[in-house]
């Protein structure tokens, strides 16, 4: 019987470890979590007046699986356009417009105002 009782406890023992062991990992603490994620966001803002852009003039970078947002006011009806991830927003006068979604392609993407022509600086994601 003792044989029994010590093979049974083994057997108890080696189940627990297992359990213990397929356990998912802790989470991030919730303070880490919004840091890590507001990090990935890219977000760029943009006023249209004449046909003329405001805004930043230097190529948008951002990181592969983060989040783009983009906001554009213009003084005219258009659509702005971001090329290969094919997101747009129509765009009327004076109201805020955005575009949001996450850089799950990486490349170099145009981004323009439809009906004007006029190009917003490219989106770069690595």
């Amino acid at each position: 019987m003792t044989t029994a009782r010590g093979f049974a406890f083994a057997l108890l023992a080696g189940a627990a470890l297992l359990s213990a062991c397929a356990a998912p990992p802790a989470a991030e603490p919730p303070a880490l979590q919004a840091e890590s994620s507001a990090a990935s966001v890219v977000s760029a803002d943009f006023e249209v007046v004449d046909g003329q852009v405001r805004g930043p003039s230097e190529r948008l970078q951002a990181p592969h699986g983060g989040l783009v947002r983009l906001t554009v006011r213009s003084d005219e009806a258009d659509e702005l356009h971001v090329h290969g991830y094919d997101k747009s927003a129509q765009l009327r006068p004076g109201e805020p417009a955005t575009v949001e979604f996450r850089t799950d392609i990486p490349g170099v993407f145009e981004i323009e105002l439809h009906h004007s022509g006029s190009a917003l600086p490219s989106l770069v994601v690595r």
